[in-house]
């Protein structure tokens, strides 16, 4: 990621060490653009994309869908890694979607 994306609700920044992206604040579905944008950056380059969430208190569900469709374009080996804490909510609402089946989408909780 080139560089970082900020608003009222939503810090975004690359990971720094790894591929990836850490976000810290709120994700509202005006964020989908963004983080669609930086995690496709991303998934050109690496093999393992994580998206760390550990710093979020709300994930739209718009915006897990945007997860969905790039785990969904990734093809093995590549992955995305979400690491999310339990609060989120998020194998929970994966699986309620019948997407917690996604080889390419990995869930870690943090």
């Amino acid at each position: 990621m080139r560089g970082y994306f900020a608003d009222d609700l939503l810090v975004m920044m690359p990971a720094g060490g790894f591929a990836g992206v850490r976000l810290f604040g709120e994700v509202v579905s005006a964020h989908r653009g963004p983080l669609a944008v930086a995690l496709t950056e991303q998934s050109k380059d690496s093999q393992e994309i994580t998206l760390d969430l550990t710093g979020v208190r709300y994930f739209a569900n718009s915006a897990l869908e945007i997860l969905v469709a790039l785990g969904r374009h990734l093809r093995p080996p590549q992955c995305l890694v979400i690491r999310a804490a339990p609060e989120l909510g998020l194998r929970d609402r994966l699986a309620a979607r019948g997407w917690d089946g996604i080889e390419t989408l990995r869930l870690v909780d943090a």
